[in-house]
């Protein structure tokens, strides 16, 4: 897909972060826009930032993780809209815990979202994305989909399941012949505030390996400042990639090089990502928005 003029695009998490980037951009090259936010304020704010734009907009307040609202969204989407081109499945948090200290309903919450929330808007939109002559479905999944840490088995789960599924249903439209264009993006370290939506288990004060973290929210503060990448040059790194058709995207400098790390030392690359973080400071930060 080169072009986005005129066509609809769906952006779930489209609040903050990278879903309201993509939305702003988009929105400047004649797209319209389905903004979709389980935050009624961030809704908002999203949706006046685009007024100044000559495009059509529509808001859906909905939880992902609600199969049944997920289900009815494609219809409330075409009403408004009259058609649907492309998706992008971009609404996450993260729990931070250990397995041990996780419980069922960290599990039930962090997967609902990162997960079911990807499968339930794929399966809910595919029917009608087939119809169109050219469509596509971008799902966001994380580095964190390529590798794993310690104190973040939920959102891996989330994430490598996001991948796994992603590249099958790819697969299945190749062969299938499809018109359905699937990318599954990988974001490194971006400046958004998935800090706020998240849960901490067992947070212990102190530094992190961005600086001195006293509470979460001071952790989520420092996080964002950090961000090599900021939430605008994501969103435009994705759509560069679309348009180029690279069905997987690595979206950062930290994200290519954490890639090659588990490629090349698949047993040992934990051990290497601290320098990761000193070599990625040597870059020039984007300015975070």
């Amino acid at each position: 897909m080169k072009n986005f003029k005129d066509k609809v695009a769906v952006i779930t998490g489209a609040g903050s972060g990278m879903g309201q980037a993509l939305a702003l951009q988009l929105a400047s090259e004649g797209c319209n826009i389905a903004l979709v936010e389980w935050k009624e304020e961030l809704l908002n704010e999203t949706r006046e930032l685009l007024k100044k734009h000559n495009v059509g907009v529509s808001s859906h307040l909905l939880d992902v993780s609600d199969k049944e609202a997920v289900d009815n969204l494609p219809n409330e989407v075409i009403e408004h809209h009259g058609q649907v081109d492309i998706v992008f499945n971009n609404a996450g948090l993260s729990v931070a815990s250990t397995v041990e200290a996780s419980t069922d309903d960290d599990w039930d919450f962090g997967l609902g979202i990162l997960l079911h929330g990807v499968i339930n808007s794929t399966r809910a939109f595919l029917p009608h994305l087939k119809k169109r002559p050219e469509s596509a479905i971008v799902n966001t999944s994380s580095i964190f989909g390529l590798l794993s840490v310690p104190s973040q088995s939920i959102y891996h789960v989330g994430k490598f399941g996001v991948r796994a599924f992603t590249e099958s249903l790819a697969l299945e439209m190749q062969l299938n012949k499809k018109t359905v264009e699937v990318y599954s993006v990988h974001p490194g370290h971006i400046g958004t505030n998935i800090f706020s939506a998240s849960r901490f288990k067992n947070f212990e004060p102190g530094t992190t390996m961005f600086g001195k973290a006293d509470t979460p929210e001071e952790a989520g503060k420092i996080f964002k400042e950090n961000a090599p990448t900021s939430a605008k040059s994501a969103a435009n790194i994705i759509l560069k990639n679309i348009r180029k058709k690279n069905k997987r995207i690595l979206v950062g400098i930290d994200a290519h090089a954490y890639d090659l790390l588990q490629r090349i030392f698949p047993k040992w690359y934990i051990y290497f990502l601290p320098l990761v973080s000193i070599i990625r400071n040597l870059f020039p930060k984007d300015k975070i928005n």
